[in-house]
Parts: C-alpha cells; structure tokens; sequence
C-alpha cells in the first residue's frame, strides 16, 4: 500500500491548524443557536409576513407574537430533552391543562396563596414527569404509549377537578402580569429569559447536558461508559413534566380562568417545534436555540394567518407541510446527503470517472 509522503505531513497539519478555529466556531453556533438555516427560514417568514400583511409590522404585533410564544416555548424546551433521549412525551397537554386549572383553583380569585398556586402544580408535573420516565426506562415500554396514557389519565383528572367547565380565578396581581410590561419586552418574556438561559447552559456546558446525548445515541454504550441511563431518562422526563406544568401557569396569567382543555394542541405544536429546530426522532440530535427558532416559526406562522384571517383548518395544513420538510431536511443532513446535494452540479454526471493510480503493490481500482 502506498504510503503519506513525508514533506505532504507538514502542510496537512497547517491546513487543519488553519480550519480548527473556523470548525470549532461552527461548532459553538449550532451547539448554542442550532441549525442557521432554520434561522433563515424564520427571517425569510417574517419578510414574507412584513409584506403580506399590513398588520403585521407593528411593534404591539411583535410584542404578542414573543407573549403568545412563551407557553409554547416552556413546554418545547423540556420536549427537546425528551426527543435527544430518542423518546417523545404526548402528556404535556394534558399536564399544561393541569397547571393552569389546579393554579387557578387554588388562587381562587386572590382568596388562596400565590405561592402555593405556583408550587403545587409545578411539584404535580415532576411527579407526573418522572412516573412516565421510569416507566419507559424500567420496563423499555414505547414512550408513546406511556405518555399517550399518561395524557389520558391526567385529562381526566383534570375534568373531574372542574367538572369539565372552566375553573376558579387568578388573584388581581397574577393576572396582571400576563399583559403587564418591564420596559420594552413584555413581563413573560422578561421572566422567560433567564430560564432559557439557564436550559442552555445546562444542555451545553455540563454532564448532565452531555449524558442525555449519549443516551440518545446509544444508551447501551452510555450504560457501559458510566452513564445512569435511568437517572437520566427519569430526570429528563421530570423536566418536561415540570416545564409544561409551568406552560399552564403561564398561560393562567392570560386567562380569566382555569380551562380543562387550556393545553390541547400543544403537544404536536412542541414536537413540530424541536422538530423544525433540527432535532431528530431516533434520538440523539437537537438543540434548545434550534428549538426556539422552530418555536417563533409556528407562533409567527399562526399570527400572520390569523392576521389574514385564514381558516384554521388551512392553519393546520401549512404548519403540517412546513413540518414534513422540516423533517426532511433534518433526516437528509443526519445522513449528510443534503451536504451532496448543494456541492452537485449537472454536469458532474457526464464527467468520466477517473481510474485509480496503481499502488506500490500492484494493486488498483476505480475511484
């Protein structure tokens, strides 16, 4: 076999010198803000939108969109977690409808503790999270299943809680904060920030981050490495669980009161979300900042339609088409077939192919 010149060793060493850095900023801005084309696609849409639809580019507007996209965001933050594990978590709706109604119910119109409105809910998501985490990781059920039952146990006891009607009343200063504003931003989204904050660096910068990953790509070799693929599983579905409790008080700070059915639609919504981010399914991939950007692209798609006043059926159907490509590109760059696909040039395929150089020992091939 024929050996690396020498004199060729030098020269490759200064070429990697002269890319590492170029390499490792990429690294850091898919790590931390995920994919740029998704970016790109959510300016293209706010271009779009800008020049469609005259309502949309006012600064009241852009203030809702962020205020309208901060429950969705909550839950799609701890639905990324999930999806890195290679599992999915269908009961965030039905635990974000516990959040709102069981905080609205024991405020009780300012009569109850604020405090205790915001904890007990938020305690019942842990629990409710980490029961669907140590199902699927103790008997490796489907998280499908699971969660799909979890979803319908919890519905029901949500009904049974406000008998299926909407359900007690936030105190005066609670309900003020959803429509209440800290200098520019809306007050949700100024108490959101530091949360998505603190989600990133857990993901990016500690162990915790680093197993869910290897979890995702294998749990089996995670296991052998070290990692408690239990803890792990058990944690990372408790964050969920706790974050959409979370999403529920959210949008109870919006609402007059508790609605039973406050999270429905928010499952597919965060899943179509760390979908869009560039997150895949098998587990493994994926990233809060890409998971923000597929965040504001469903809440900007939605409000520019409403805008327009377009049926919600049709709503559904461009939110679905925007998610089956989003699916696709995601699957084609895991599979580095996209990258191909953008070096391809037509006439590369009329150009001959060049037979291999024989080797020192002989032997040859085509290229």
């Amino acid at each position: 076999m024929s050996a690396t010149h020498p004199s060729t060793r030098p020269a490759a060493r200064r070429v990697r010198r002269r890319l590492e850095p170029k390499v490792r900023v990429h690294r850091a801005v898919n790590r931390w803000l995920g994919p740029l084309w998704v970016w790109g696609v959510l300016i293209a849409l706010v271009v779009i939108a800008i020049y469609t639809v005259p309502q949309f580019a006012t600064l009241d507007n852009y203030k809702n969109i962020l205020k309208q996209a901060v429950p969705l965001a909550l839950v799609a933050i701890g639905q990324c977690g999930v999806i890195i594990l290679g599992g999915i978590d269908l009961s965030v709706a039905a635990v974000m409808s516990l959040g709102d109604t069981l905080s609205m119910g024991i405020m009780n119109g300012g009569s109850g503790s604020i405090l205790f409105a915001i904890v007990a809910p938020l305690g019942l998501g842990l629990l409710i999270g980490a029961a669907n985490g140590a199902v699927v990781a103790k008997t490796a059920a489907p998280a499908f299943i699971v969660t799909l039952g979890a979803a319908s146990i919890v519905q029901g006891v949500v009904f049974w809680y406000t008998h299926s009607a909407p359900y007690g009343a936030p105190a005066l200063s609670f309900g003020e904060l959803g429509f209440k504003e800290y200098g520019p931003l809306p007050a949700l989204v100024v108490l959101f920030i530091p949360i998505l904050a603190l989600a990133l660096i857990v993901q990016n910068r500690t162990r915790a981050g680093r197993h869910a990953y290897a979890v995702g790509d294998d749990d089996q070799v995670a296991a052998r490495a070290g990692v408690n693929v239990t803890r792990v599983k058990v944690a990372t579905y408790a964050l969920c669980g706790f974050f959409a409790a979370l999403a529920g008080i959210a949008v109870a700070t919006r609402t007059g009161s508790g609605e039973p059915l406050a999270g429905t639609g928010f499952d597919w919504d965060s899943i179509s979300a760390v979908v869009i981010g560039g997150a895949i399914l098998v587990g493994g991939r994926g990233t809060i900042g890409g998971t923000m950007a597929g965040v504001l692209i469903i809440t900007l798609i939605e409000n520019a339609m409403t805008l327009k006043d377009v049926s919600p059926f049709w709503q559904s159907t461009v939110k679905g088409v925007i998610v089956l490509i989003a699916v696709i590109i995601a699957a084609m760059t895991a599979k580095e077939t996209l990258g191909r696909l953008l070096r391809w040039r037509p006439m590369d395929a009329f150009r001959p192919r060049v037979a291999a150089r024989p080797s020192a020992t002989g032997e040859g091939g085509a290229a």
